[in-house]
């Protein structure tokens, strides 16, 4: 069925987003955050998300798939047999029983003869045995290589593109527009399906977008939120607090968007770990990559333009509490009371930011 092969292709495209959790990317961005050993923290992303991204590959992929396709009749081998008349067709059915007739007498006949003369067996296995002539083989090879060659023309003939018939024409046109028909509803019912899996977030609906938009301004710390297209945010973000838990952005009440941005884990022993799993661009979770190996799945490939924004920024840590592991280029860096971690993200970033510290007991 169609739309199991449309839903194989979207799960190809959807497992490498699901492992690594990355239903969202940042774009072009300025991303700060202040922990103190005490627990007080400050954190604030300014730039772009890329929030739809997967959603227009695939539709875009379902779209282009057979949109420029055109009804172009093919015929090969002989041309069917025309239909008979009724006239036609019982004087068709009398030569054929006339046949069968003349075939049983024939038959017969050879019976009878077999039964009036049966020492004509034995002569003849006499003679044969005794005047043993050796067959021809030259006359038998010619035969075999004429058979041979008579088949391989048949067989060819099989597989020459000829014209169609007017009544090939058009049972072909009839069974286009029919699959043609099937395979429209099975796309609709596809993009349902992906946009389900973005919590209902179609971006070729303005209407939802506007909804999703409207219900992200609402939340508290989300300063801006404004659609560039095309699923691209420009927002601004900014909150604060005590990490007496854990801490993520973002997170989206009642929308599946993968694995948060920036985690935040504060362990019992004191210790506070801080990711950015997206905050970087190499292959295993890049949007980019992901559409170069789209083009190697069977079907997939969009003639469509579709350029995600480069994830491309800085993401800067300010601390006073002990640094106890980080990876970034320079390590940390005193600036006063605090010490700062940087990353500059970029083509050249060599994994996501990370960094481990010792809070004060």
């Amino acid at each position: 069925m169609q739309l199991k092969k449309i839903a194989a292709v979207g799960l190809a495209i959807v497992a490498p987003f699901s492992l690594s959790g990355c239903l969202l990317l940042p774009g072009e961005f300025n991303s700060e955050m202040t922990v103190m050993a005490d627990g007080q923290f400050a954190f604030s992303y300014k730039g772009q998300i890329q929030l739809v991204g997967l959603a227009n590959l695939l539709n875009d992929t379902l779209d282009a798939e057979g949109a420029n396709a055109e009804f172009v009749p093919a015929c090969y081998g002989a041309l069917p047999e025309p239909e008979m008349s009724e006239a036609e067709k019982k004087k068709d059915k009398k030569r054929q029983q006339a046949e069968a007739k003349a075939a049983a007498d024939a038959a017969t006949v050879e019976v009878a003869l077999a039964e009036i003369a049966p020492e004509n067996k034995g002569t003849a296995a006499s003679i044969t045995s005794q005047d043993s002539v050796e067959p021809d083989y030259s006359e038998e090879a010619a035969a075999e290589a004429a058979e041979a060659a008579a088949e391989a023309v048949t067989e060819e003939s099989e597989w020459t593109e000829r014209d169609c018939t007017p009544a090939e024409i058009e049972q072909q046109k009839k069974d286009w527009d029919e699959q043609q028909a099937k395979s429209k509803k099975e796309k609709e019912q596809a993009k349902k399906m992906f946009a389900a899996m973005l919590g209902g977030i179609d971006p070729s609906n303005p209407k939802t977008i506007d909804r999703f938009t409207k219900e992200v301004e609402r939340l508290a710390a989300w300063n801006k939120v404004e659609h560039l297209g095309n699923g691209l945010f420009m927002i601004d973000y900014s909150t604060k607090g005590r990490l007496a838990d854990d801490f993520a952005f973002p997170v989206i009440p009642r929308y599946a968007l993968g694995n948060p941005m920036i985690h935040v884990t504060r362990w019992d022993n004191g210790r506070v770990r801080i990711e950015a799993p997206t905050f970087h661009n190499d292959t295993d979770v890049s949007l980019m990559s992901l559409m170069g190996a789209g083009s190697m799945i069977p079907g997939m490939g969009s003639k469509k333009s579709i350029e995600p924004v480069e994830v491309k920024g800085t993401f800067t840590i300010r601390t006073n509490a002990k640094v106890l592991a980080n990876n970034t280029d320079e390590g940390p860096i005193d600036e006063g009371a605090v010490q700062v971690l940087r990353w500059d993200i970029g083509p050249k970033t060599f994994g996501p930011p990370m960094a481990l510290l010792q809070m004060a007991k």
